[in-house]
């Protein structure tokens, strides 16, 4: 009788292979992505996790990462917008490559179920991180953009405010006064050069600035159009508006926002504006004037006259002065909207 020999190695059973499917119905949530076309059985290279095809959008390529967690040059920079967004771009790129590791982790087929329920939440708690680096990189774009406009008016508004004579709402309507013999003397303001340009228009096209500023409440002021001397102008062809360039300066503050708003619809409407709030600026006291006595306007505070300039420089119609004039409230009255309009 023979003996039987004992096995050497003992019989295990063989794990049964499932499908990527039914390794999903174990797992409880929602389903991980289905496994692209690719052999994810394979480590890839490190360099491949860095293909910026893999990336999400509005992401740049990722060069290299440093190994260092804290930069020593961030305590020399004194700037603390630059060095959060310097740590929000690196706190980006590695929550990318976190993203792009976990994703061909779940697609690996021998993944079990638990695991993959766990990959699934720290993809989810990846993207969230991913877009709170996003938002916090455009709240620090926004505050540049608006710190830069801040600057760029306060600039404007001290440029203005130091090229003015004399303070601002004093009035220069002088009353005459009685000398000694009983006649009355009064100062008469002096003709400028400006004023004293001739007819057939060959002055120069920034004749208008000659002078200083008018900036005393009176009721005309002096203005000589320079876009009607400008090339754009000068190669509208027959129908440009006005059909002639402007021989004579402008004065009247309601003649001035007339000739801008209504004419020259060969410029654009920024362009306009920004010419309307240069003449208007030059002309701050008669446009005072038309604010607080042609139109009966009780400003309180000098500055608002200020932010109204300021705003047509800047290219843009304030609101409360489409309330003041017809033809603000009109504007813009391009060609391209005057042919919709029909």
């Amino acid at each position: 009788m023979t003996r039987r020999q004992p096995l050497q190695q003992p019989l295990q059973p063989q794990p049964q292979q499932l499908t990527y499917q039914q390794r999903i119905q174990f797992a409880t949530g929602p389903l991980a992505p289905m496994p692209g076309p690719y052999n994810y059985r394979q480590v890839p290279p490190v360099q491949e996790l860095f293909n910026t095809s893999r990336l999400p959008e509005n992401m740049a390529p990722i060069d290299n990462i440093k190994d260092e967690v804290f930069a020593p040059d961030d305590l020399v920079s004194g700037d603390l917008n630059e060095i959060t967004r310097k740590h929000s771009e690196e706190d980006l790129r590695a929550y990318c490559h976190e993203l792009i590791f976990l994703r061909r982790q779940l697609e690996e087929p021998t993944a079990p179920a638990e695991e993959c329920r766990k990959l699934q939440l720290r993809i989810i708690d990846c993207t969230h991180n991913i877009r709170r680096c996003q938002h916090q990189l455009e709240m620090l774009d926004f505050k540049e953009r608006k710190a830069a406009a801040a600057h760029a008016a306060s600039m404007r508004a001290a440029s203005m405010r130091a090229s003015s004579t004399r303070p601002l709402l004093q009035p220069t309507l002088r009353r005459s006064s009685v000398g000694p013999s009983g006649t009355a003397t009064g100062t008469k303001r002096r003709r400028s050069d400006s004023e004293e340009l001739s007819v057939d228009g060959k002055d120069s096209p920034l004749s208008a600035l000659d002078g200083e500023p008018i900036n005393s409440v009176q009721r005309l002021g002096f203005w000589k159009c320079r876009l009607c001397v400008s090339k754009k102008y000068l190669e509208a062809g027959t129908n440009r508006v006005p059909s002639a360039p402007c021989k004579w300066p402008l004065k009247d503050v309601s003649k001035v926002l007339n000739h801008y708003l209504d004419m020259h619809t060969e410029h654009t409407p920024e362009e306009r504006c920004s010419e309307l709030g240069f003449a208007l600026g030059h002309n701050r006291g008669p446009f005072e004037y038309w604010l607080t006595r042609t139109r009966a306007q009780e400003i309180e505070d000098p500055e608002v006259i200020d932010d109204l300039i300021l705003t047509l420089q800047a290219g843009s119609m304030p609101m409360p002065l489409r309330g003041l004039s017809r033809a603000a409230r009109t504007f813009p009255n391009t060609i391209a909207s005057l042919i919709l309009k029909r």
